[in-house]
């Protein structure tokens, strides 16, 4: 890594720290630095540490450690279908552990073991089904994007029919629950059972990363080079699937972090191809201070995180697309 990424990693880290602190400080009770600091050694009162640390830490947690799992999940789809916006929230991906997850809710029920196995099912029947019609393609280029895009329409159908015809109740939260919001997160057993599955995926990709830059060199010379470019894609895809699918049984789809983060992150560090690293400092900082806007832009009124990560992507997305299109890259 060059001087310049290390330094826009560090930065970026910073920045995360820093608006994780003043998430911790804020709200209807506010804490000092120092108590916030207190609280976390366990070394302050009992209301300081119940506000802190029981009910505020662990979404603040979940905001950077799902920020940075997007970008990373972001940067594997723009490396393997080199295109600008090979995002999962452009190509599909999300939309198919989305649809798996109001799925289950509607259907079935809405424990977290119930959710997490739709959405890892839907995503990962999703992925296949946009590999086997973008056959001819490869698993990367325009073609398994514009079938993508194509099967996330489908799908955003499926999921609106499937909550108009539940009962009530059941439709609330499945509607809460598609928008994408990190209400009512804590620490509990589902949560290191993610947290090993993130682990163990990221492990994965830490191996495969030599093999996804060589990707950048071409079909013929990656595979001269020992890549072999179809496999190392296949996994490639596979891992990002399983990405979205924990953080979406979490907290719901929460759409262009994993479209902005590489982006910004690339542009940060100075860095071409694959940058998984700048990609996850810049994602955990994305949706730590998106979170923070959604807690606090309306007085009195809490907005779901999704709301706040769209409102903004589309901005991004609309932005990436005129700079691409004067590039003539699309």
């Amino acid at each position: 890594m060059s001087t310049r990424a290390l330094v826009a990693c560090v930065l970026l880290l910073a920045a995360t720290a820093a608006t994780t602190l003043l998430a911790l400080m804020t709200g209807k009770v506010g804490y000092s630095p120092g108590e916030v600091l207190a609280a976390l050694v366990g070394d302050a009162p009992a209301d300081v540490e119940l506000f802190v640390v029981r009910w505020r830490l662990p979404r603040a947690v979940a905001a950077v450690t799902f920020g940075a799992v997007l970008g990373v999940a972001g940067a594997l789809f723009q490396c393997v279908t080199r295109n600008p916006l090979g995002s999962p929230d452009i190509i599909g991906f999300s939309a198919g552990a989305s649809a798996g997850g109001v799925a289950a809710v509607t259907l079935i029920g809405s424990s977290f073991a119930v959710v997490a196995a739709g959405t890892l099912i839907g995503g990962l029947l999703v992925a296949a089904l946009i590999m086997l019609l973008s056959r001819g393609g490869g698993t990367g280029g325009f073609r398994l994007v514009i079938v993508g895009i194509g099967l996330s329409a489908m799908l955003v159908s499926v999921e609106s029919w499937l909550v108009l015809t539940a009962d009530l109740d059941v439709a609330q939260v499945a509607a809460l629950w598609s928008v994408g919001t990190l209400n009512g997160t804590s620490f509990t057993h589902s949560g290191i059972a993610m947290a090993l599955g993130i682990a163990a995926v990221v492990a994965v990709i830490v191996l495969l990363s030599r093999r996804l830059t060589l990707l950048d060199l071409g079909e013929d010379l990656s595979g001269a080079l020992g890549a072999d470019p179809l496999r190392t894609r296949t996994v490639a895809v596979l891992a990002g699937v399983l990405l979205i699918a924990i953080v979406t049984a979490a907290a719901g789809p929460i759409a262009f972090v994993a479209l902005a983060a590489p982006h910004i992150g690339r542009r940060l560090a100075g860095m071409a191809g694959v940058a998984l690293v700048p990609a996850a400092c810049t994602g955990a900082f994305l949706l730590a201070l998106s979170d923070f806007v959604a807690q606090h832009a309306l007085p009195g009124r809490m907005l779901p995180v999704g709301v706040v990560t769209v409102a903004v992507g589309g901005l991004y997305l609309i932005t990436l697309i005129v700079r691409e299109n004067r590039k003539g890259v699309l």
